[in-house]
């Protein structure tokens, strides 16, 4: 429901009140009651109000019912405004938010047209829309603009011609998983395995370009040789 009052013929106020069924924005309303005549007043000081048919009800009178709550959902007659009409008027919101901040990015959008910047926050709700953030829409208007020491004689028309092609938003790129390289223990740090013959794999500590441990490796010339029975020879030199 929007009401106004309004001043008619004689300087006598008049309460005028419209009832819409469909949520009103109060520019749209004003223009509705603008539309509807005042009524006119033969006499300056009591309005003649010429009375409406009135057709008598059928069946006896009958006593309006009290208490207990009606079998219909009141919440279908509210006056509240839709989600989806709220979430249009917050992201129209932002919109005119971003398009007020570009004059602030570069001195070439400085003399936007104040009149324009409706349509170009329309604009920018199709972009915000398709997920684009206010970042993303001014990093593009900004790519869009000439060289520096280009005058710019419209940038109100640019900006429209920029946000006209909403283009779709860029996924961005998971970065490359980094490569784990095995670490040995610091016990295996620099083992090395032996080249001579064991059931299993088997691990030592060179002390130099070795390739055979020391269980494999042949005895030096002065080291006595082991032999059955508990005897050494020495290798011969």
């Amino acid at each position: 429901m929007h009401e106004r009052r309004v001043q008619g013929p004689g300087g006598r106020w008049t309460t005028q009140q419209l009832v819409s069924s469909t949520p009103l924005a109060p520019g749209e309303a004003a223009k509705l009651l603008a539309r509807t005549p005042l009524p006119a007043c033969a006499d300056p000081v009591t309005p003649q109000v010429a009375p409406s048919p009135r057709k008598p009800a059928v069946g006896p009178p009958t006593t309006p019912p009290t208490g207990g709550h009606p079998e219909k959902d009141p919440s279908e007659d509210t006056s509240h405004r839709p989600a989806a009409a709220d979430e249009d008027e917050r992201s129209l919101d932002d919109a005119r938010a971003l398009i007020g901040v570009l004059p602030l990015l570069s001195p070439a959008l400085r003399h936007i047209p104040p009149g324009m910047r409706d349509e170009l926050a329309r604009l920018a709700v199709r972009w915000l829309a398709a997920g684009h953030t206010p970042a993303d829409i001014h990093a593009h208007v900004l790519r869009g603009l000439p060289g520096a020491g280009t005058p710019v004689h419209r940038p109100g028309g640019l900006v429209r011609y920029l946000l006209r092609e909403v283009p779709p938003r860029a996924l961005p790129v998971p970065p490359a998983p980094t490569p784990v390289t095995p670490r040995l223990s610091l016990r295996l740090e620099g083992a090395r395995e032996c080249a001579g013959d064991h059931v299993q794999p088997m691990l030592f500590r060179p002390l130099g370009d070795e390739s055979l441990c020391p269980a494999c490796a042949p005895p030096a010339p002065d080291e006595p040789m082991p032999v059955p029975g508990g005897e050494h020879l020495r290798a011969p030199s």
